[in-house]
């Protein structure tokens, strides 16, 4: 037996004979997701490649998150808000009877409340820049330098393609509506005009959402600054039609 296992074994067994209980350790507190804020009472649905990571960083909350996938979309996110408080409750119990005990419709109730209450915002980006950027990023799946763009864009059918945690949207639209298809955030920015942005989240949360500008994951090879550049006619038109809902939707333009 390994000298450390030793050690180990001899210690639960001394502190058995003196009555002795080992420390217990202390729980983490947990969060729900990069998503969720519940101190400034927000949820940010983050997009990929819309300038998320500054935002995220923002308003992250200390603990172990329960998904830690932070691009959650907007129904994941509601029904995800059930199970954090299903967790924070279960095993918690310390009355008896188990009055204080919250029941299943007690919890459905509190995740609706906060649904229904946070202020849910998102940023969209530019189809074409956003193409761009997914096929020049330094992380995920890297094709940069395995294939042309003009291959990319042939290939390229959905919104999330060569991300670390890809999904099957095929639109940025995908991640803020509901089942019948419904936005329903109540606020969504344009990453080109996030300075407005910010304004506009801290007078409609009252001061209470304060974000700043950073530039968290800036990609010093990222060609979507200059993104027209790389098109061609035929990239252009493939670009427009595979990502017509999210133009049409939010009106952009080439």
């Amino acid at each position: 037996m390994p000298k450390k296992n030793k050690m180990h074994l001899i210690k639960r067994i001394i502190g058995k004979s003196i009555g002795y209980v080992p420390k217990q350790s202390v729980p983490q507190p947990q969060s729900l997701n990069q998503a969720v804020n519940f101190e400034k009472q927000c949820i940010f649905i983050a997009v990929p490649k819309t300038g998320t990571t500054s935002v995220r960083s923002q308003l992250r909350q200390k603990g172990i998150p329960l998904i830690r996938n932070p691009h959650l979309n907007i129904m994941q996110v509601r029904d995800s808000l059930y199970v954090f408080f299903l967790k924070q409750a279960l095993g918690q119990n310390k009355s008896f009877p188990s009055e204080s005990v919250p029941s299943d419709a007690d919890l459905r109730a509190q995740a609706e409340e906060v649904f229904c209450d946070f202020f849910k915002f998102s940023a969209v980006r530019n189809p074409w820049a956003r193409a761009v950027s997914l096929y020049s990023r330094s992380e995920g799946v890297g094709l940069n330098d395995k294939l042309s763009f003009e291959e990319f864009c042939r290939n390229h059918l959905y919104a999330s393609d060569t991300c670390r945690q890809p999904t099957l949207h095929q639109n940025q639209l995908d991640w803020l509506c509901d089942e019948n298809g419904q936005c329903i955030m109540d606020y969504v920015y344009k990453l080109e005009n996030f300075d407005e942005a910010i304004k506009e989240i801290a007078d409609r949360t009252n001061g209470r959402l304060k974000l700043a500008r950073k530039d968290a994951n800036h990609n010093p090879l990222s060609l979507s600054r200059s993104y027209r550049e790389l098109y061609t006619e035929e990239t252009r038109k493939a670009i427009a039609k595979r990502f017509e809902k999210d133009i049409d939707y939010f009106k952009y333009e080439f």
